[in-house]
């Protein structure tokens, strides 16, 4: 009798906010628990006499959405010198459950072609912002200016992995590259990536099937839209980035192919944490992605030229030119009712160029040991199960990356500099 009244109680509670969210005329949902016993007529109508009605702000609002996504993960790394001065030596590990991204977003269609997007990532520090895609946009549909222009904070176009969703994709993390070039810049990782605040259009060729393109004017430095006071190199006067990319996808029956280039260029992009001035920054990223039935596949190369880019043996500065490439092989085994199960491969090679890179640059939570290396060669293997696709989705992955050579102003020394880094990782992930 006690998990009967619990189970009522719950019952009118969903019910009451069901129809608080519902304008008067929507009572089917009240009439359908009463049809099955799980209130009464009387409760019904009284829900219904004191229910109110959610009205959005602005009465020509057309449609509100609001969702969020969650990721809950188990990490463990281990770090360790091999070869070099020092050597043999291990870094500090990890093995520890953490929230790695709560995602709130609201999204609004306020007509005429006009909406706006909100979303906070509540697992970030507000050093990195807390936000994520938020901006306001206006579509266009006409014979030769279609597209959707947004202004607001977003990503203006540059790594494919980078581009692709944190919940769509085929490895728990980013690869060594991705993160190298993409993620905030601290004087050994360049930045290059990620979220901007600015603005960007996103055009598409009615002309040419399957042909869109983007352009984007943005601050120079990435993140921290409201905050840049916070940032460790205190830019408080700031020059601009500029981004362009054209892209071209054509499909089959059970095939697709995607590829194209994205491109970026910046006075003053790299910054070394106040040893020299701000310095231009030049990118450039072709890639190729798709799929062959369950067979899906991408490939991309990143490369950039970076004024005083890296530290020279005398204490002065030069240009560096870093690249990377990623490649990436993921297969789909329909299981039926419980979705589908993918074995993933992934790989990824980094040179730096002398820049030099920690190995946490490139392996997230990973142990810092040996100091800077010149390159990282980083090989992923996982198994993806597909429950409800990316809606609710478990991952499981390994990865091995070897660092080598050396960099910055040890980049003279001679004789071999090695580390490794193994990291294990288990993700769940929701969404809602």
């Amino acid at each position: 009798m006690r998990r009967l009244k619990v189970s009522r109680v719950a019952a009118l509670v969903a019910a009451f906010f069901c129809a608080s969210a519902l304008y008067p005329s929507d009572g089917a949902l009240l009439d359908f628990l009463v049809r099955r016993g799980v209130v009464s007529r009387r409760e019904a109508d009284a829900l219904k006499k004191d229910s109110c009605v959610v009205v959005p702000a602005s009465p020509d609002t057309r449609k509100l959405r609001i969702g969020g996504r969650m990721q809950l993960q188990y990490e463990w790394s281990n770090t360790r010198l091999m070869a070099g001065a020092g050597s043999p030596k291990d870094g500090n590990g990890t093995s520890n459950f953490l929230l790695r991204r709560v995602f709130v977003e609201a999204f609004a269609d306020l007509g005429s072609g006009w909406e706006v997007a909100a979303g906070l990532d509540l697992a970030r520090t507000r050093l990195n912002s807390y936000f994520v895609d938020t901006y306001v946009s206006k579509k266009f549909d006409g014979e030769y200016l279609a597209g959707k222009l947004c202004l607001g904070y977003m990503k203006p176009g540059f790594c494919y992995e980078d581009m692709l969703s944190s919940f769509s994709l085929n490895a728990i993390e980013r690869s060594a590259a991705t993160s190298y070039f993409t993620l905030s810049p601290n004087g050994r990782r360049l930045g290059i990536g990620n979220r901007y605040a600015g603005v960007r259009w996103n055009g598409k060729v009615n002309q040419v099937k399957g042909l869109t393109y983007t352009l984007a004017v943005t601050n120079s430095f990435q993140l921290s839209p409201v905050h840049e006071d916070d940032l460790s190199y205190n830019w408080t006067s700031n020059h601009l980035a500029y981004w362009a990319s054209v892209h071209h996808e054509f499909k089959g029956e059970s095939w697709k192919v995607k590829y194209g280039v994205y491109t970026m260029y910046s006075s003053t992009a790299n910054e070394q944490m106040g040893k020299a001035p701000a310095a231009a920054v030049y990118s450039i990223n072709p890639y190729i992605a798709g799929n062959v039935g369950p067979l899906h596949f991408w490939t991309e190369y990143l490369a950039s030229v970076v004024s005083d880019g890296r530290a020279t043996p005398g204490g002065g500065w030069a240009q560096a030119s870093p690249y990377g490439v990623n490649f990436s092989l993921e297969y789909m085994f329909d299981i039926g009712v419980q979705g589908k199960l993918a074995p993933t491969f992934r790989y990824s090679w980094t040179d730096t160029d002398g820049r030099g890179m920690e190995i946490s640059d490139a392996v997230r939570n990973a142990g810092n040991v040996g100091g800077l290396y010149n390159t990282a060669n980083d090989f992923y293997f996982g198994l993806n199960w597909y429950i409800m696709g990316d809606d609710l989705k478990v991952q499981i992955g390994y990865g091995y990356t070897q660092f080598s050579g050396w960099a910055g102003a040890d980049s003279a020394n001679a004789g071999s500099h090695v580390g490794e880094a193994h990291s294990a990782r288990v993700q769940m992930q929701m969404k809602f």
